[in-house]
């Protein structure tokens, strides 16, 4: 009997411990997978945008080509040295995602340099296996060149440009709405489109209608000094502008001014006309025919003779 408890006991234990552990670890691991985010380049070269310290990748594929360019400045005929280009970059495609670099926090864009890329990947070469397998070349030797081959060609080739998506410049308000609160004694600042500031300060009118306030253009009808400007105007000595009063001093009937020179004016001496024939035209028209009839008569009579 005390055997049979003490193992019951200890089974429960054991699953208690397990249980824990299963729930410890689950959380672990969903809490690792939740903070890394990785955003995927489309190619080496170009623009990523991602969240502060997002890790950048780019695909295998994308550097193939380049990968298989640097080595082949080191292949041989036949592959004599070991160095398969192919090889290679098959091995670096079939390595998917090779993360080379992450989105720096704290600013809003940064940048992943050719160099920071080439590492990347010829770390991925390194770790993908036996050298030999992998096509890098015989000996040591031989494979450090070819992977400082593709480190050159891949560094040359490639570069990326980050931008952060979530960041937000220190020092610089919420853009969300908050509450307004208004100082008692103060008055709000104006939100009319194009005026801006408080206190004692004055804007243009918007509208102009009331000068003048009479409507202009009405044939036959003499608009008074009165209606031309409204009652609220202020002028020099208070006295409105008269419209139609010539200067000088003028008796006044009626109130309305009395013009005494009117109808007194007088025609003035004018140039000709420019259509009149003067005498100095006609005598040199007169002088021109006598000329002009005395070579016709010596012609002809040359002729004649």
């Amino acid at each position: 009997m005390r055997k049979t408890g003490l193992m019951k006991t200890t089974r429960r234990a054991l699953t208690v411990t397990a249980m824990t552990a299963a729930v410890v670890g689950g959380s672990l691991l969903t809490t690792g997978t939740a903070s890394a985010s990785t955003v995927l380049s489309q190619a080496c070269s170009g623009t990523v945008v991602g969240a502060l310290s997002d890790q950048v990748a780019v695909q295998g594929k994308d550097v193939a080509g380049i990968v298989k360019a640097g080595a082949q400045e080191q292949e041989w005929f036949l592959h004599l040295n070991g160095v398969d280009p192919a090889k290679i970059a098959d091995t670096i495609t079939k390595k998917g995602a090779v993360t080379v670099g992450e989105i720096p926090a704290g600013t809003a864009s940064g940048a992943i340099d050719g160099n920071a890329i080439a590492t990347a990947v010829t770390t991925a070469l390194k770790d993908a296996g036996d050298p030999y397998q992998v096509g890098l070349g015989i000996g040591g030797d031989q494979q450090q060149k070819t992977l400082d081959a593709i480190q050159r060609k891949v560094a040359g080739n490639c570069g990326l440009a980050t931008f952060a998506n979530n960041y937000q410049q220190p020092g610089l308000p919420s853009t969300q709405p908050g509450p307004t609160t208004t100082v008692p004694g103060t008055t709000a600042p104006s939100t009319t489109p194009g005026i801006s500031g408080t206190g004692s300060a004055t804007a243009p009118p918007r509208n102009y209608g009331n000068i003048p306030a009479a409507v202009p253009g009405v044939a036959g009808v003499a608009v008074p000094p009165s209606a031309l400007y409204p009652s609220t105007a202020t002028l020099p000595d208070q006295a409105l502008p008269q419209v139609g009063v010539l200067g000088g001093s003028s008796g006044t009937t009626g109130g309305q001014a009395d013009v005494r020179t009117a109808g007194n004016a007088s025609a003035i001496g004018g140039e000709p006309a420019g259509g009149n024939v003067q005498l100095p035209m006609l005598l040199a028209v007169v002088a021109l025919a006598g000329v002009s009839a005395a070579l016709v008569r010596t012609w002809v009579l040359r002729k004649l003779s």
